[in-house]
């Protein structure tokens, strides 16, 4: 048997999201793709109102690395405002990690292009009742390629983390270090889902450093991330390259933690950088190591 070397072909996700039940198994796309030289994945995903489908579909394009992503249209998507509105915002948002040049494209099943939504309708939609309906794929994903002619290349992050399982010898507490690049911050903030909550925080020395008893100019508060209640929370101790934040907790982690500098001691959050904790789990599992890449 003769395995085929998959790393030479593209890599396309196909997702479906449904509201309350499945219309159909969408797995046969796969092979109808592959016979055009994409790798691909499928995925059923339930919708879900206390896990936004914009950071599923996020962290799975990051953690693969896929080069493109292709979601199922059915007749949910004219009938639930729900879905219409998740998969808006997971559309945004991937732009925004991803980039403008990102292939992305609906696969319409049992509905015409002019009932979908004007606001899925931005993005190119193409029909499964065509038998070419792959071929239309390459021509999106080459077009896409074609007008950049330079690799794609992801954005380095701001500040560097780390995800440190077995935090101080105990199993059951994971610590998440971040430091910067370059620039000393003097003020700085986490900001993680308000349902969760951290046993300790705070600057400490580099790799996994035991954390400093004391904080100066320490600020607590409430706030917003898309539609999640956040709670974020910081000091003044300097975070630099030799020294870091840390933010401690046990058993499961946040979906999500943000960190950024504040504008003065007592001031709220700024712009924020994103880290996404259980993709880096899997890569801190396999590889046997503390180090992560950052969002």
């Amino acid at each position: 048997m003769v395995e085929k070397n998959s790393a030479a072909y593209p890599k396309l996700w196909i997702s479906y999201p449904w509201v309350e039940r499945e219309e159909r198994d969408f797995g046969y796309l796969v092979k109808q793709l592959e016979t055009k030289n994409f790798e691909t994945v499928y995925n059923s995903m339930k919708i879900m109102q206390d896990k936004r489908l914009s950071q599923r579909i996020v962290q799975r394009l990051q953690s693969i690395g896929f080069d493109g992503w292709l979601y199922v249209l059915t007749h949910q998507c004219i009938t639930r405002r729900e879905y219409t509105d998740e998969l808006t915002s997971a559309i945004d948002q991937t732009i925004l990690h991803m980039g403008p040049r990102f292939p992305i494209a609906g696969l319409m099943y049992g509905i015409a292009s002019n009932h979908v939504p004007p606001r899925l309708r931005i993005l190119p939609c193409i029909s499964l009742g065509d038998p070419e309906w792959n071929l239309q794929v390459c021509k999106i994903f080459n077009k896409n390629k074609s007008s950049d002619p330079k690799p794609r290349i992801r954005k380095e992050s701001r500040f560097v983390w780390k995800l440190h399982p077995c935090y101080g010898g105990n199993p059951s507490i994971t610590a998440i270090e971040v430091r910067s690049r370059g620039e000393a911050l003097e003020d700085w903030r986490f900001a993680i889902p308000k349902s969760c909550h951290p046993i300790r925080w705070g600057q400490g020395n580099s790799g996994g450093g035991e954390l400093s008893k004391v904080r100066f100019g320490e600020v607590t508060g409430t706030g917003r991330y898309e539609n999640n209640e956040v709670y974020w929370f910081g000091a003044s101790n300097t975070v630099s390259i030799t020294e870091s934040a840390y933010v401690l907790f046990a058993g499961t982690l946040p979906d999500f933690i943000c960190f950024g500098p504040a504008s003065n001691s007592r001031g709220v959050p700024g712009k924020m950088e994103i880290f996404w904790p259980h993709r880096e789990i899997k890569s801190v599992c396999q590889n046997d190591t503390g180090n992560s890449r950052p969002s």
